[in-house]
């Protein structure tokens, strides 16, 4: 049998998430039936190359699950998600996790699911025009409204990059107070303690910042 590198392999290793049982295992049971796809278990999802998303509502557990996808695999995992909707700052966060294509739920056929996964291991994305555009007029907004202070890496102290990370895998600042065990305003203070000395707009804002800077 041939080897392939995980570029060139021909046929990519999916893996099938969702947040109910019969989601995941009908999606699973016809990836599994066709040959552009070889269908991996959830244990095995440190060798696969795609991790196919099913959800009705993204949420910070989501965005928390792609986080968990990315560091099982080095970075290599590419998400297909399919969901019903997803924000602007949430579609940020996800392509910083690995999102390669978003498909919207309702409008989803099986086929659809392989075809983006295919897609996506080619290096190819399927993301809905109007998705596409929101997402780069943010990242063109980032770039022309940077700051010159933004620019520069800055020391952060732990407190602070732990809250971001948490930030950048979808979580509120309740969820976050109590991941940390500290207090809600607490974590508000050092969110806005970053944003004011990084000279930085919002929260959002930081996430990508400190993504940029290699701090997460």
């Amino acid at each position: 049998m041939p080897e392939y590198t995980d570029e060139a392999r021909p046929v990519p290793r999916v893996v099938v998430q969702a947040d109910d049982p019969l989601t995941r295992d009908g999606t699973a049971a016809f990836l599994a039936a066709d040959e552009r796809v070889r269908l991996l278990t959830d244990d095995e999802l440190a060798d696969a190359d795609i991790l196919v998303m099913l959800t009705a509502s993204v949420s910070g557990k989501t965005l928390s699950a792609m986080s968990r996808a990315g560091q099982t695999t080095g970075g290599r995992i590419r998400i297909v998600l399919v969901a019903d909707h997803i924000s602007e700052q949430q579609l940020a966060l996800a392509v910083n996790h690995g999102l390669a294509s978003f498909l919207v739920r309702p409008f989803t056929s099986f086929s659809q699911i392989v075809v983006a996964a295919v897609e996506a291991h080619h290096g190819r994305s399927v993301v809905p025009p109007v998705l596409m555009n929101m997402l780069l007029d943010r990242m063109r907004t980032m770039q022309k409204n940077e700051s010159p202070a933004g620019l520069l890496p800055v020391e952060l102290a732990q407190r602070e990059v732990d809250v971001l990370r948490l930030l950048a895998e979808g979580l509120d600042t309740v969820e976050i107070a109590s991941k940390l065990s500290y207090s809600e305003r607490l974590i508000k203070s050092v969110i806005q303690t970053v944003v004011k000395r990084l000279g930085l707009r919002n929260r959002t804002h930081a996430v990508a910042y400190a993504i940029r800077m290699g701090i997460l």
